[in-house]
């Protein structure tokens, strides 16, 4: 087992300001308030990835253009057209690991806990995905936030 843990983060509506960027006819990149914080708190004890669904050029813009593109190194940005069918695969990398997700996607985590049962699954409930989302039947998240501030201290204590 690997001493770091590793946390995959989604880029939309988990680290990235969605709603902003098409308030601004996909002009502004924005990342939310708490996040550099979070990411600087997390980058020397914590394996950081990204797991995210976009077309890959456009997903990257987003975190250089903002910034926070430093903190992942290339080997842990995975960003597919579907996450769903690379979960398997991706969960695969991380299996020595203590291993963290993070995604506004219900259905993502889920699958992810069906794959990996020792997985820790952190629900953002922040975006359209997250307001509309439906409960799944036998399923809660390990956790729920709004605001990925409490994610150091999530990580320290589990």
């Amino acid at each position: 087992m690997n001493k770091k843990p590793a946390i995959l983060f989604d880029i939309d509506y988990t680290l990235f300001d969605t709603d902003f960027f098409k308030e601004s006819k996909l002009l502004k990149h924005k990342i939310y308030d708490e996040v550099i914080g979070v990411l600087e708190s997390l980058a020397e004890t914590t394996t950081l990835g990204i797991f995210s669904k976009g077309e890959t050029e456009f997903q990257k813009t987003k975190l250089n253009k903002t910034g926070i593109g430093k903190f992942f190194k290339e080997n842990n940005v995975h960003i597919f057209d579907d996450k769903g069918a690379n979960l398997r695969d991706i969960l695969e990398k991380y299996k020595s690991f203590k291993l963290f997700i993070v995604d506004d996607k219900l259905e993502i985590l889920h699958s992810a806990k069906k794959h990996m049962p020792q997985i820790f699954t952190i629900w953002v409930k922040r975006g359209p995905f997250a307001q509309n989302q439906e409960k799944i039947p036998d399923f809660n998240p390990d956790t729920e936030i709004k605001n990925l501030s409490v994610i150091p201290s999530l990580i320290l204590n589990t």
